[in-house]
């Protein structure tokens, strides 16, 4: 069977709790560059493609990946991830979000910093962030 010209059978499912963050996906947020005068993004393609598939990957993925990461690397990510979904259509995630587990990891360790709520806030549109939804805050005390 065809569909607009494609085998259905040459269909295949993604499903993102299969998949795993690696260091490809470190060495890719590593290298966003974010102009910090006015907090653009500079990605490619190529990057986005990437980032579309890390941003569906899980929450207890995103806290196992980054429990070993640097306070300050894992900074950077959040600001990243936060700034991507209001730069770039296709990756508003609400309560999922990916930074929602990494400012948790932050927390946990003590390394949040007081001023980066605010930047988030200030940063993107996602009422969720940083904290996520209330009933998911709940469910975890």
């Amino acid at each position: 069977m065809y569909f607009l010209g494609i085998a259905v059978s040459d269909v295949q499912s993604w499903d993102p709790t299969s998949h795993t963050l690696s260091q490809t996906h470190r060495d890719l947020l590593n290298s966003v560059v974010v102009d910090t005068a006015d907090n653009q993004l500079v990605l490619t393609s190529e990057q986005l493609d990437t980032l579309r598939v890390i941003f569906l990957i899980n929450a207890r993925e995103w806290t196992e990946f980054a429990t070993d990461i640097e306070d300050a690397e894992l900074i950077h990510w959040i600001k990243l991830l936060s700034l991507v979904p209001e730069q770039h259509s296709g990756f508003d995630r609400g309560a999922n979000s990916p930074v929602i587990p990494l400012v948790r990891v932050l927390r946990q360790r003590g390394g949040y910093p007081t001023y980066l709520t605010p930047w988030i806030k200030r940063h993107s549109k996602n009422r969720f962030l940083p904290h996520g939804s209330l009933a998911d805050r709940l469910s975890k005390n």
